[in-house]
Order: C-alpha cells, then structure tokens, then sequence
C-alpha cells in the first residue's frame, strides 16, 4: 500500500482551519502562554522551550516544541496533567510543521520504514491514537490508524477528535 495524501482543495482546508485555530488559541492563551515561558525559564537563563527531533511531512525532520517543565517539579507535573506544556506546538502548526489533527509526530530515527509515516501528511498534536483506549499503540498499529484517518479525513471529523480530545484532557478519559 502506497502513501496516501489529501487532495489539493482538502489539503487547502485543512491548512487555512489548523493555521486559523492555532493562531486564535494563541491570541487568547497568550497570558497563559506567557506565564508558562515565565515559570518554565531557567534561573540561569534556560530558555523556556525544549525541542525534540520528529519526522514531519514528506520525511523532512523538524523540531516539534514544548515547554521546559522537569516532571519531578509540582509545576512540571501540573503542565503535562493540564496538557499545557504542548502548548508550543502551536507554534509548530503556524509554521507548517505540524497540524491540529494527524498522524504521531515520529522520532528521527534510522530503524523507521516507510510505511509508518504517511509521506504527504503533517504530523498533528492529537489524532486517532490519542483517542485510543490503549496507550502504547505503535509501529503497525500506529501506522493503521495514521492510514485509516488521511483515507478518510473530513474538517467535521478534524472538528470532532479535536473536540474529544480537549474533553479527555479537560475531564480525563
């Protein structure tokens, strides 16, 4: 089975919706987004973000962001449990990394075949394996759901996981 990709009106779409949305939950998290670069800076200067190496569309690498918060620090435990330190993957999807809703961004990694990343398909914060009950889906689990979510992508359906999956952070699973 070959890549699958969306079509240029649908592709079109979906850019203009993440890009318009991202930039809106930016506008008006600003004052929360602030407060996370404040608290999650360094003493010595560290800077507020942190980046990891992914494989976003068509196998081009990128740096897909977040908030530098050590897991052991109360405030660090608060932002994951309050997804806030995905935050700057916001960031990500004004700049055409990533989309809203996609495939799992997938780590750089030589051992990585071709048909665990769509080809022409960016990476997005949430997806279908977010959504999933099990959370330890991977290589051709993953892959299924990446393929079975492009071959049937609508802007309702982008609508509706972005929807379930603010209610699963917002009130847990």
């Amino acid at each position: 089975m070959g890549p699958t990709r969306l079509d240029p009106v649908q592709s079109a779409t979906k850019v203009t919706f993440d890009r318009a949305v991202a930039a809106t939950i930016l506008v008006v998290l600003a004052p929360v987004f602030l407060g996370c670069m404040i608290l999650t800076s360094g003493a010595e200067g560290e800077p507020a973000f942190a980046s990891t190496t992914r494989i976003g569309r068509r196998g081009v690498s990128f740096q897909l962001l977040s908030f530098r918060a050590p897991p052991e620090q109360r405030l660090g435990v608060l932002l994951k449990k309050l997804g806030m330190d995905h935050l700057p993957e916001l960031i990500n999807v004004l700049r055409g990394d990533m989309s809203l809703v996609g495939p799992r961004p997938v780590k750089d990694r030589p051992d990585i075949s071709e048909g665990e990343v769509p080809a022409d398909c960016r990476p997005g914060i949430t997806g279908l394996w977010v959504l999933e009950p099990r959370a330890d889906i991977s290589g051709p689990d993953a892959a299924m759901l990446d393929r079975r979510y492009v071959e049937s992508w609508s802007l309702a359906r982008d609508i509706r996981i972005l929807y379930r999956t603010v209610a699963a952070v917002r009130y847990g699973p």
